[in-house]
């Protein structure tokens, strides 16, 4: 019998330890008046413990309380001198017994006599014995129902005694708590942790207990591991497979005390991680499968599944058979995971097929299985965390062309274009004919789409559309949507490359069509469309799916890793086409720290013509040439183009005329008809009426989207005023304004030449019905001569709230010195990033006081940001945005 117990009450009980957590939910099943009370679970579960609580909770001179151990064969003995030792007059039943395990007929009838007869109920607490034999169990059975009433039985015990217990749930003569009830609520294990010396949060002890199933020795270990750790729950993840009291305890409490057969079942059905009655017969036969459903009322840590006729081990024991798999028979052990894996593969579960063959240690398959499945796409596109985990166990030492290609897709996902090629190199190198494999095919495109030279990047994505068409394979309908996703993404982005950007949202739309892509994908996809859709100053659409982007990545990804930088720049391109300059630095910023950036061709052209426009506003020297303008790495001829326009617009308003022409003399077709208007605007200020209207009549004859209507229309104008008058070029600069509101774009104005500057400035009236313009730019006096920059100015007199006018107009530097105040720089800070003395930076400062009329260099940026000179967050609200 089981040593350790005290007497109170007339009832042996333990003393309850300090650690002992009170389970009064519990107690209520045994407070109940069924004749049979199932106590029923795994070692260390608790039983005992909660027995202890219920006698001691509720002392009744009628119970027994005994408790046995595994050795302990008899049954009949210790009960019967328990009761004797109670008052119930059975002296002499116990001696007479002997060493049998049976009662007998005639001894049983006296017992239960006994019992009737003394006109007490009695309650007997078996705490330990499993109850297997039928004989014994056939005796338990007569004495309860020859009782009526008069004795309660209360079993505790690992194994389901072998009692009809079907028949008394259906006359509801029996209580049961099984190990689904024992198991210990996340609150009950959060008090449990913290007596025996662990805390952890509540997020952190909902996983642990997920993980240990609720068992009670566990938990009570993981509280002495956790003990005065300084960093308990970065301990939580690993605590199970390195806590080696929980280890030792479930090899010498469970597993060491099944016998050989049992054990040996056990151990060939840990592989999967659900078993499935059919994939149970395949590992172990038909007849062995029935013997584990047997098995579970054994409360060995197996428990239903989540589909009838499934079992499942807790995660934790499972985990020990699997390592005990390993050690004893490795062989053994990974031919079951194979068997499951192939098993798995059949039904098209591919990433616990996947796992199978990684838990194993079956590299060379893995890796081969995940090309020939094509699941590489899924790696790519997701990622899908699960099969990412699978892949990225892959050993660098294996040296397969599988093997190469699956990390080469792997270092793709991560942004990483320059390993990818490495990977895939050694697959050529292992094998001539991998570059002709699906897999191999599709990585290759995705990559070369991004970084490769543009014409040959076009070859291989149209070659790998016309292989993975032709690909059957057995995960090929599986994959479509990613396959078909990532190769209309590489469609796009040569488009994007070539300038073709109606063709690239095209590609990217039938993207958005396809199901079940991850919400990652989908944002990257949409952050490409934004930019697609800025660089053709479709600006409210661009600025939509940017932001649907966005929100896409915080669902997803709450780090935001799988934030991409085209959304970013796409937002920024926006702002700077609405004139909103603080918009521009904090979007330009979220872009440049975005992964993939670096290999990211289009969003750095983008967001280095970005950059030269806010140089200029403050006043600096674009540089014209391609060497000096464009990064090392953006050499597509589209590309180059447009960061060339940018920077002939850039020198048009600064009245660099004849640096603009020569800029767009670079150009083949002068970048279309946005470079026919910058032409026809230089040649305007220059006086070649000729030229102007050439390239004006050029860029009549192409369909214009918005931005370059506008300043068409804007040039047109300036040439109406020449020809006759300024009340005559008022039409076409109402349509300029009307045209621009739809989109919200101010920088056709802010950054216009100096002749439109000037018939702006003359039509006030026009520009008093488009407040939304918020002080288009323009100068003051006109510039000196046909190059050079032309004076500076904030544009018509800027008012505030109350109506109060600027002054004076700042001049650029000033313009710079106020944007660094806003960043709250200090005079040698500023004075620093301007590379000019102090003294010169604090000239400026005492400048821009005076002309803002404020005293104090918050109030400057204050009144600065009321009357536009720094630029102002766009809102639902406000006026340029159209409605509808």
């Amino acid at each position: 019998m089981k040593g350790g117990l005290e007497s109170g009450n007339g009832v042996p009980v333990r003393a309850r330890p300090d650690f002992h957590v009170a389970r009064s939910r519990l107690l209520e099943r045994l407070d109940g008046t069924a004749p049979l009370v199932l106590v029923s679970g795994p070692a260390g579960s608790g039983k005992t413990s909660l027995l202890d609580e219920w006698c001691t909770r509720t002392p009744d001179p009628a119970r027994c309380r005994i408790a046995l151990e595994d050795e302990d064969t008899l049954l009949w003995q210790p009960a019967l001198r328990s009761l004797a030792e109670h008052g119930l007059p059975v002296d002499g039943l116990a001696e007479d017994l002997g060493c049998d395990a049976l009662l007998g007929t005639e001894p049983l009838a006296a017992l239960a006599d006994a019992v009737v007869s003394s006109a007490r109920r009695w309650t007997v607490v078996i705490d330990g014995y499993e109850l297997t034999s039928p004989e014994l169990a056939d005796e338990v059975a007569n004495l309860l129902a020859r009782t009526e009433g008069s004795l309660r039985l209360v079993l505790a015990t690992r194994v389901d005694p072998v009692l009809p217990l079907y028949r008394y749930r259906l006359d509801g003569s029996l209580d049961e708590v099984r190990a689904a009830d024992l198991a210990f609520t996340d609150d009950e294990a959060g008090v449990l942790l913290a007596r025996s010396g662990g805390t952890l949060p509540p997020e952190a002890v909902h996983d642990l207990n997920l993980r240990l199933g609720g068992w009670a020795v566990g938990l009570r270990f993981a509280g002495r591991a956790l003990a005065g750790h300084p960093e308990p729950e970065s301990m939580v993840s690993n605590l199970l497979g390195h806590d080696l009291d929980i280890t030792d305890y479930l090899l010498h409490e469970v597993l060491d005390t099944c016998d050989p057969e049992t054990r040996d079942l056990l151990l060939r059905t840990c592989v999967p991680d659900l078993l499935v009655p059919e994939l149970l017969e395949d590992l172990v036969g038909s007849q062995d499968a029935r013997r584990l459903a047997e098995l579970a009322r054994s409360n060995l840590f197996l428990e239903p599944g989540d589909h009838d006729g499934c079992l499942r081990y807790q995660p934790f024991f499972r985990d020990l058979l699997r390592a005990r798999l390993a050690y004893e028979t490795p062989d053994i052990s990974a031919d079951l995971h194979r068997r499951t894996a192939a098993w798995l593969r059949r039904r098209e579960e591919w990433e616990r097929s996947a796992e199978q063959l990684a838990a194993g240690g079956l590299w060379v398959e893995l890796a081969q299985q995940l090309v020939d499945d094509l699941l590489v796409a899924r790696i790519l596109v997701g990622p899908d965390a699960r099969l990412l985990a699978s892949a990225r166990r892959v050993p660098p030492e294996v040296h397969t062309p599988a093997a190469f290609v699956v990390r080469a897709a792997l270092a793709l996902a991560a942004d990483d274009t320059a390993a990818c090629k490495d990977q895939l190199d050694g697959a050529r190198l292992a094998a001539d004919d991998v570059a002709q494999e699906p897999s191999f095919v599709l990585v290759d495109a995705v990559r070369a789409a991004i970084a490769d030279d543009l014409e040959r990047a076009a070859v291989v994505v149209a070659g790998a559309v016309r292989t993975l068409a032709a690909a059957r394979r057995p995960a090929a309908r599986l994959a479509s949507p990613e396959i078909e996703g990532l190769l209309q993404v590489a469609t796009a982005e040569i488009a994007l490359r070539r300038g073709e950007l109606s063709r690239a949202r095209v590609a990217l739309a039938r993207v958005e069509a396809l199901p079940g892509l991850p919400a990652g994908f989908r944002a990257q996809v949409l952050g490409r469309r934004a930019l697609s859709e800025a660089l053709d100053a479709r600006l409210n659409r661009a600025q939509l799916h940017a932001r649907q982007a966005l929100e896409l990545v915080e669902e997803a990804d709450d780090s935001g890793e799988t934030r991409g930088p085209a959304a970013a720049a796409a937002l920024a391109l926006v702002a700077l086409e609405r004139d909103d300059l603080a918009s521009v630095r904090r979007h330009l910023g979220e872009a440049r720290v975005c992964r993939g950036l670096v290999d990211d061709q289009v969003v750095r052209a983008v967001t280095t013509g970005i950059q030269a426009h806010l140089e200029a506003r403050s006043g600096l020297l674009v540089p014209c040439d391609v060497e000096s303008l464009c990064p090392s790495d953006v050499r597509d001829p589209w590309l180059v183009g447009w960061l060339l326009l940018q920077a002939a617009q850039i020198a048009v308003a600064q009245g660099r005329f004849d640096d603009a022409l020569r800029t767009l003399d670079v150009l083949a077709d002068g970048q279309g008809p946005s470079g026919d208007v910058v032409a026809a605007a230089a040649y305007a200020e220059q006086g070649r009426s000729v030229a102007m209207d050439r390239a004006l009549a050029t860029a009549r004859e192409s369909s214009q989207d918005v931005v370059p209507e506008v300043h068409r229309l804007l040039v047109e104008a300036v040439h109406e005023a020449d020809r006759h008058s300024v009340r005559a070029a008022a039409p076409l600069m109402e349509q300029a304004l009307e045209l621009a509101a739809r989109e919200g774009a101010r920088r056709p104005f802010r950054e216009a030449s100096p002749s439109v500057r000037r018939l702006l400035a003359g039509n006030p009236r026009v520009l008093a019905r488009h407040s939304w313009l918020a002080g288009a730019a323009t100068p003051s006096r006109p510039p000196r001569g046909g190059t050079g920059v032309p004076p500076a100015s904030a544009g018509p007199a800027r008012r505030d709230e109350h109506g109060a006018a600027l002054v004076e107009p700042l001049t650029p530097k000033e313009l710079e010195v106020l944007g660094h105040l806003e960043e709250l720089l200090t005079t040698q800070e500023i004075a620093e990033k301007m590379f000019v003395s102090v003294n010169t930076v604090r000239t400026h400062v005492r400048s821009i006081l005076r002309k803002l009329g404020v005293n104090r260099r918050h109030l400057a940026v204050r009144r600065a940001r009321t009357l536009g000179l720094l630029g102002a967050p766009l809102s639902p609200a406000d006026p340029i945005t159209p409605q509808g």
